[in-house]
C-alpha cells in the first residue's frame, strides 16, 4: 500500500523546483495588467530556461518557437513617459538570484513580421540593491519582485519594437548552469521622439562564454563586487547614444537621467569609462565597485 505521509512529502520536495521556474506572459502598462500572452510572443519553452545560450542562436532573442505565435500577438500603443512593466503567469515572484534586463529593438515594418535580428539597446536593469556584505539573496534587486519595468524615455523614436525582458538566474553559474528566463512584448510607440537610443548590440552576441557576470560565484565570495551584465549601459534617452541612467553593475533600475545635469534616482552616476552624468539630481552618489556608482535616496 501507498504511504500517504510519504506521497505528501516527496510532494512538498518537488514544489520549490517546480515553482522556482517560471515565464513572463503579462505585459503591464502604467500598471495595469493585459490578458497573459497578448501582447507577449508564446514559446514553446514554457516555464524552462535556456541554459546553454551560446547554443541557442536566433531563439536566444525571444525564445524557442516565439516567432511562430508573432503573428497572432497583438501589438500594444505605448506613449512616451507610459511605464512597462512584467508579470510572471502564475502571478508568482522571483525567487532565483541574479539580475534582470529589459532591452528594445525596432522593427523596420510590422513587428509581428520582426524576428529581432537588428540593433538593440538595453533600458532597464537591476543588479544589487542590498548592502551585499556579504551578499546574500535578498540583496539581488528582483528577489521575491513580482513585476518589474522601466518608463519609456520621452524621446524614443516612434515606431514597433521588440521589448525583451530577462531574468537571469545564477545559482548555478560557478558551474556554467547559468539560467536564462526571457520573453518578447510587441509594442508600438507614438509620439514623434527624435532620441537616438544606445549603445546597440545583437542578439545573440549579447553575453559572452567568459562574461564574469554569468560564471559569478554566489557561494564562495559573496562580497565580491558583481560586475555589470553584458557590460553595455542603459538608454533612457537623448542622443548621445550612449545614455544616461542605471545599468552599470550595482544598480536598481532603469531610471537615470539623460543629457545634462545630474543623474536620476537610481541612475548611474559613475564607473570605470563611465563619461554620463557624475553627479545625482535627487539622493546621493554611492560607489557599488570600480565599474559602477548609483544614485540612491
Amino acid at each position: 500500500m501507498v504511504n500517504f505521509k510519504s506521497l505528501v512529502v516527496a510532494y512538498l520536495a518537488a514544489v520549490p523546483a517546480i515553482s522556482a521556474h517560471y515565464v513572463y506572459s503579462i505585459l503591464t502598462i502604467d500598471g495595469q495588467d493585459t490578458p497573459d500572452w497578448r501582447y507577449i510572443r508564446q514559446n514553446s519553452n514554457n516555464i524552462q530556461p535556456t541554459k546553454h545560450f551560446l547554443n541557442a542562436g536566433a531563439d536566444f532573442r525571444c525564445n524557442s518557437g516565439s516567432f511562430a505565435n508573432a503573428g497572432r500577438t497583438q501589438v500594444a500603443r505605448v506613449n512616451p513617459g507610459q511605464r512597462i512593466g512584467f508579470k510572471l503567469w502564475n502571478r508568482g515572484k522571483i525567487l532565483h538570484p541574479g539580475p534582470s534586463t529589459i532591452h528594445m529593438s525596432k522593427a523596420p515594418g510590422d513587428v509581428r513580421q520582426y524576428q529581432g535580428d537588428g540593433d538593440w539597446f538595453k533600458v532597464y536593469q537591476d543588479i544589487i540593491c542590498g548592502p551585499q556584505n556579504p551578499l546574500r539573496d535578498s540583496d539581488w534587486c528582483s528577489w521575491d519582485k513580482a513585476e518589474f519595468g522601466f518608463t519609456l524615455p520621452r524621446d524614443t523614436p516612434p515606431g514597433q519594437y521588440l521589448v525583451r525582458v530577462e531574468h537571469i538566474a545564477i545559482h548555478g553559474a560557478q558551474s556554467a548552469d547559468t539560467e536564462f528566463y526571457f520573453t518578447c512584448a510587441q509594442i508600438e510607440v507614438t509620439g514623434s521622439g527624435g532620441g537616438k537610443p544606445g549603445p546597440l548590440v545583437k542578439i545573440p552576441g549579447l553575453y559572452s562564454r567568459d562574461d564574469p557576470a554569468l560564471r559569478f560565484f554566489i557561494y564562495g565570495a559573496r562580497s565580491y563586487p558583481y560586475t555589470n551584465v553584458g557590460q553595455h549601459a542603459v538608454w533612457t534617452g537623448g542622443n548621445t547614444g550612449g545614455g544616461g541612467g542605471g545599468g552599470g553593475g550595482g544598480g536598481g533600475g532603469g531610471g537615470g537621467g539623460g543629457g545634462g545635469g545630474g543623474a536620476a534616482l537610481w541612475g548611474q552616476c559613475g564607473g570605470q569609462g563611465w563619461t554620463g552624468p557624475k553627479t545625482c539630481s535627487e539622493g546621493r552618489c554611492v560607489v557599488s565597485n570600480e565599474w559602477y556608482s548609483q544614485c540612491v535616496p
